[in-house]
């Protein structure tokens, strides 16, 4: 057996990664460590939380799964992350040496509002998801003002979006969308910023939308407090205001996990102590270990009055997946070639018979070009998506050439490219 290559995460990069490796080199140990004990389709969970797809739709059991690809799976926590030692220690107390490490853990999630995480509801895990649906259900039978909206610090607000929207489709279906004032609050400092300075157009679309829809729009405020009847948040002159709810979804900050923390400044980002990493996705301190996905620290597109991150979306972090499998393979091989991924984002907002498609190449600026787009077919697109990747992952095929002429015939660019060397983010 060869390099052994730790991956930790079950996710979407986890998971790119992992397969990527396996499609590259038949020779080298490849570990998944993972605290769920299955892949879950993260898109998917605003679906779930509506109860538009069932929990065994978009998840796959990993146990039975990796073996037959040659990955081995370990169904546990990570506490530490050893870079000196080049090992990781589980949560058992278990230690995992390796000769790369690639941190795919996605984000820890930070109720920061004062009741937030007992009195505002969560589609950013399954079981958050599953429990914003209970919520609903309930809602349901005794409707009134509901609020969606996102903390200071976000740095992904589509589902925030796709959920307001989605939620309104549900209730002019029930016939309660008469009952329910929609209020989305926001520390963007206008609606459609995304935390990526607008896309194109997407200020007007999102606010003609909205008007449309008529959901009203907080923007460049904090919030401070969730209470069960009232949403509590600070505006920029320091006022404190309030708005009523009887049900909340707000999207929480994302941070890097403790096992990163606890490695040191070398790996953890002063701001968020997500993983620092280089344009390759690199680490510049420790090469041999890379980041795939939310836990990456990109740099904030421009700063706004109110905190706000830069989202990594399914394609950027497919395209990181693709670049670090590269980058390790090459390592190995002792070829000096090395890839960085070309960020291009899309983001797919679905509102429940259509949906709003926004593209940004590259995320971050200056951009080559922008997008947006609304209708049926974007609904239909991200339907086939999820399927499409459901399968892949079952299936254990990487078919990169596919991808990348999607995204060639959507973006007009490549998943990932050849560069001169792997520059830090400025």
């Amino acid at each position: 057996m060869g390099k052994h290559i730790v991956v930790i995460g079950g996710g979407i990069g986890g998971i790119a990664v992992s397969y990527y490796l396996r499609k590259l080199n038949r020779n080298i140990k490849i570990t998944i460590i993972s605290d769920r004990s299955y892949f879950g389709f993260t898109p998917s969970y605003p679906h779930l939380a509506m109860g538009w797809r069932k929990f065994e739709d978009i998840t796959v059991p990993l146990a039975p799964l990796l073996p037959r690809f040659g990955i081995e799976f370990i169904n546990e926590a990570v506490e530490k992350i050893e870079p000196e030692k080049e090992e990781v220690k589980t949560i058992s107390g278990r230690s995992i040496g390796y000769d790369y490490l690639v941190v795919a853990t996605g984000p820890k999630l930070v109720f920061s509002a004062e009741g937030q995480e007992e009195n505002a509801s969560s589609i950013c895990t399954a079981e958050h998801a599953i429990e914003t649906r209970r919520r609903l259900e309930v809602f349901f039978e005794d409707p009134g003002p509901a609020v969606v909206g996102a903390i200071p610090g976000v740095s992904c607000f589509g589902p925030a979006y796709e959920f307001v929207l989605m939620l309104h489709y549900e209730l002019v279906k029930r016939g309660l969308r008469t009952k329910v004032p929609l209020t989305y609050i926001t520390s963007e400092p206008y609606e459609g910023h995304m935390g990526l300075g607008g896309i194109g157009p997407s200020r007007r679309l999102m606010e003609d939308l909205f008007a449309e829809k008529d959901i009203k729009c907080i923007t460049n405020v904090r919030i401070k407090a969730v209470e069960k009847d009232k949403v509590i948040y600070e505006d920029l002159e320091g006022n404190e205001k309030e708005v009523p709810t009887h049900f909340t979804m707000l999207m929480p900050r994302f941070e890097g996990p403790e096992a990163i923390a606890f490695a040191g400044d070398k790996l953890a980002h002063s701001k968020n102590k997500m993983l620092i990493v280089n344009k390759c996705f690199q680490n510049p301190t420790y090469g041999n270990i890379y980041g795939v996905g939310v836990v990456t620290f990109l740099p904030p597109v421009e700063l706004t009055p109110v905190p706000t991150g830069t989202p990594k979306t399914g394609q950027m972090i497919e395209g990181m997946a693709m670049a670090v499998a590269l980058n390790i393979i090459n390592d190995i091989n002792n070829s000096p070639d090395r890839y960085t991924p070309t960020l291009a984002a899309i983001c797919i907002a679905d509102t429940g018979d259509e949906a709003v498609g926004f593209l940004a190449n590259p995320v971050l600026p200056p951009r080559m070009w922008v997008k947006t787009k609304k209708g049926k077919w974007l609904h239909y697109l991200k339907t086939a998506f999820e399927k499409y990747f459901i399968w892949k992952v079952k299936s254990g095929n990487i078919a990169p050439w596919f991808e990348e002429k999607v995204f060639e015939f959507l973006f007009k660019s490549k998943l990932v490219k050849l560069c001169s060397s792997c520059e830090n983010f400025s």
